[in-house]
């Protein structure tokens, strides 16, 4: 299910715009655009799936949409017109495919670790509206075209007992794989485990087990290379 044809991007905008948080006065395109960037490759590289970034997306969804008309409106017949077309056009290809970038590697997880997403209540919230109702369709689709749907009744189920004690059939991200990651500000003293500690100083890279560090992801005090 990751070509284009299963996954509708413009549908997928629509039911996003239907969430959006409160609106934010300050809005910065190019910072929006850096900020996305690094949660794509904070994306691509940690195990499991980070929390949606609402505000970016809808933000840049909003200007596609305005820089799209400004291009609309240029007269083709002005020399003038044609350059900045030229030019608005670049920065729109940009921006769309950061974007796409970013939704594509959400998408990507939530096809691989589909059942997980929909049993952990805790992946679940980090997923927008459109993402949970796409995890929904995409684990109805893959039940009834498998092999599971002929099966007893009783064999059917993969059991929320089993799954409780982390011993489920559902395929789940692993928090012990190895991360590549950039402190963003001085930390100090880290507790690795219960007999390490390490010096944390901003601009410092370090390799750790992405569940050491998972917390300092959330806070932004790291970022993924």
């Amino acid at each position: 299910m990751s070509d284009d044809d299963d996954f509708n991007f413009a549908e997928y905008n629509d039911r996003i715009s239907a969430s959006r948080e409160p609106e934010v006065e300050a809005v910065d395109p190019a910072g929006d655009v850096a900020h996305l960037t690094q949660a794509w490759i904070n994306e691509r590289a940690a195990p499991d799936i980070l929390q949606y970034q609402e505000q970016s997306t809808q933000r840049l969804l909003s200007k596609i949409e305005e820089q799209t008309l400004v291009i609309e409106e240029l007269d083709p017949r002005n020399d003038t017109s044609v350059i900045l077309s030229i030019v608005y056009q670049t920065e729109l290809e940009r921006v769309k495919f950061v974007l796409r970038s970013y939704l594509r590697t959400r998408i990507s997880k939530i096809e691989r670790f589909c059942a997980f997403v929909l049993k952990d209540a805790a992946t679940k919230k980090r997923l927008s509206r459109a993402e949970v109702h796409y995890a929904e369709k995409a684990t109805r689709q893959h039940y009834h075209s498998s092999f599971l749907s002929s099966l007893p009744q009783s064999l059917q189920s993969q059991d929320a007992e089993v799954f409780s004690r982390n011993l489920s059939m559902v395929s789940q991200p692993s928090l012990d794989e190895a991360v590549f990651c950039r402190i963003m500000e001085d930390i100090g003293d880290f507790q690795l485990d219960e007999d390490e500690t390490v010096l944390l100083e901003k601009g410092q890279i370090y390799i750790f087990r992405y569940r050491t560090v998972r917390t300092l992801l959330q806070r932004r005090q790291i970022e993924l290379i």
